[in-house]
């Protein structure tokens, strides 16, 4: 291959040869695998404190069904109650506020190192990570919404839908030169019956009060994942790395703020959406905003109950807090050590062992959810989650190993003349 390709060159070094080929430096294995455990601790910790801040409880009163040969009366009719828990904020201020914070930080980074005109110096980067900002802050929100729906350890299941939703998105709009063996594609169907399998299991043991919006708001994030890695993935790799961060918090706080304007003008969102960025008084409230519900036992509350037992045919809501508590605020540190822990990692890890190693976080968090009461302790939900962690693994492990096969020829080509052509100006 070599004097096909390099005739009148010299015969290559050890150095030389490509990543993966043997020449490069091993970081040491006890630094790899600490990584890995930081990894994995992260990957939970972020939805688990997500849904540990769901302090609020939602209260839906309705009347009860009663047997037609025992006519209802206000003074006889019995009155069901359902709680759940739910968020005492607005989601779309702890996003915004977080994207706040890494904008913050990423320009005083930026500052130090290059100086703060290189953020904005690219104005090509800059407008083109305006969507990206975009789709980031609607991510955050579906991930939000799918945690108050359902609970952390189903987001982070699902979640692991982007692999399959990455892979039918490259087929579907890059055809063959996307195609992978039969084999990866088994695999992506395991992965996909892992997922289904898990999350039945789950909405068995919840019963009557599982709601499927939860699933199914994981599975639109994973899809603007997968969206972002397959037409946006050279966008990141192309440009620093703290400078792509950080515009596209900037972005994704504009696109927050925006979100807050539409939903007070009436053009985006249900008609009570403004009602979550309100207090009590309907002043407009940022951290003492919450739920579009009235706090239980406010005269609006109660005049609902009173409504309910003279008629039937309705619902009562009411909520037990509303606004920012501490849980609050861990739920934007969580996600901020969420966003620096990936830069921190990203030097030192592959980004193949970052992801299984993130994919295995759904088995500590699994266990920690049984130990604390919030999930029942099932052994084929257990080794559902165990299967679908190692599935993920192996399916990304030999999907990066075909890609560095298909790329590393040419990649060590050009590498290889670009070493040589330096070596040849360096000797005229």
């Amino acid at each position: 291959l070599y004097p096909q390709l390099h005739v009148g060159l010299p015969a290559p070094r050890f150095a030389d040869m490509p990543p993966g080929s043997g020449g490069r430096e091993r970081k040491p294995v006890a630094l790899q695998a600490a990584l890995c455990v930081l990894c994995v601790l992260v990957g939970a910790f972020y939805p688990t404190v997500v849904d540990w801040s769901k302090t609020a409880c939602l209260k839906t009163t309705s009347r009860a069904a009663e047997p037609a040969e025992m006519p209802e009366t206000p003074e006889t009719a019995e009155m069901r109650v359902q709680e759940v828990r739910t968020y005492p904020f607005s989601p779309i201020t702890v996003v915004v506020i977080d994207d706040m914070v890494q904008a913050a930080i990423g320009m005083c980074f930026i500052a130090a190192r290059t100086g703060l005109q290189s953020l904005w110096a690219d104005f090509a980067l800059v407008m083109k990570m305006a969507p990206l900002g975009a789709i980031y802050a609607v991510g955050e929100l579906l991930t939000f919404r799918s945690v108050q729906k359902g609970s952390g350890p189903v987001y982070v299941v699902i979640a692991n839908m982007k692999l399959v939703a990455a892979a039918v998105m490259s087929r579907a709009f890059f055809g063959k030169s996307a195609s992978m063996p039969w084999l990866h594609w088994a695999e992506l169907v395991l992965i996909s019956a892992a997922a289904v399998m898990y999350t039945l299991f789950e909405a068995g043991a919840v019963g009557a009060s599982w709601q499927w919006e939860g699933a199914w708001m994981a599975l639109a994030k994973s899809s603007l994942v997968a969206f972002s890695s397959v037409f946006c993935e050279h966008t990141y790799k192309s440009n620093p790395f703290y400078i792509t961060l950080t515009l596209q918090a900037c972005w994704g706080v504009a696109m927050g703020l925006a979100l807050v304007g539409f939903s007070f003008l009436g053009a985006w969102a249900p008609a009570d959406a403004a009602r979550e960025l309100r207090d009590d008084s309907g002043a407009f409230a940022w951290f003492a905003g919450g739920p579009a519900y009235p706090l239980c036992g406010s005269v609006e509350a109660v005049a609902c109950l009173q409504q309910l037992k003279n008629s039937a045919g309705h619902e009562c809501h009411c909520v037990t807090k509303r606004g920012w508590d501490f849980l609050t605020g861990c739920t934007v540190m969580a996600d901020l050590s969420n966003a620096v822990s990936s830069a921190l990692v990203f030097k030192q890890l592959s980004a193949v062992a970052k992801y299984i190693c993130r994919a295995a976080s759904a088995v500590p968090m699994y266990v920690f959810y049984c130990c604390t009461g919030r999930s029942a302790w099932d052994v084929r939900t257990f080794l559902v989650v165990l299967y679908l962690c190692g599935q993920v693994g192996l399916y990304t492990w030999q999907k990066h190993h075909m890609d560095a096969a298909k790329a590393a020829p040419a990649e060590w080509v050009q590498q290889y003349r670009d070493r040589q052509t330096r070596d040849l100006e360096k000797s005229e």
